[in-house]
């Protein structure tokens, strides 16, 4: 374990990664909480840390070090939010067309031997 200084509030503190102290990770993810629910209501906005922060009223250090971190990154590879409808509504189509399409298979009933052995029922 070494030490390092939280890159939020300057203390010194012991870890094995990251370089935030356990309390400044508390108030990042509050800080991310609002972050996301603000994005989240406002799907369009194209904003930098700046706007953001004071969008959420909060520390723009604290909007910035969460950006670092990668926090914010779009999770659908760069795509649009209508091509990715678009994508899914192309793959829900697909599946709908092989379970109409897939040949069913009806079996038989019998019992164990019949179906193990090819025998047929012994007729009294």
């Amino acid at each position: 374990m070494e030490m390092t200084a939280c890159n939020v509030c300057g203390k010194i503190f012991g870890t094995s990664s990251g370089s935030v102290c356990p309390a400044c990770r508390k108030l990042l993810d509050i800080v991310y909480e609002k972050a996301r629910a603000y994005l989240r209501d406002h799907p369009r906005a194209n904003m930098n840390a700046r706007e953001l922060a004071r969008e959420i009223g909060e520390d723009e250090r604290l909007v910035e070090i969460l950006t670092i971190e990668g926090r914010f990154e779009n999770k659908s590879e760069g795509l649009e939010e209508n091509e990715v409808e678009k994508k899914r509504k192309l793959l829900l189509d697909d599946l709908q067309r092989n379970l109409t399409t897939a040949p069913q298979k009806q079996r038989e009933t019998g019992t164990y031997g019949s179906d193990r052995h090819g025998a047929t029922r012994r007729e009294k």
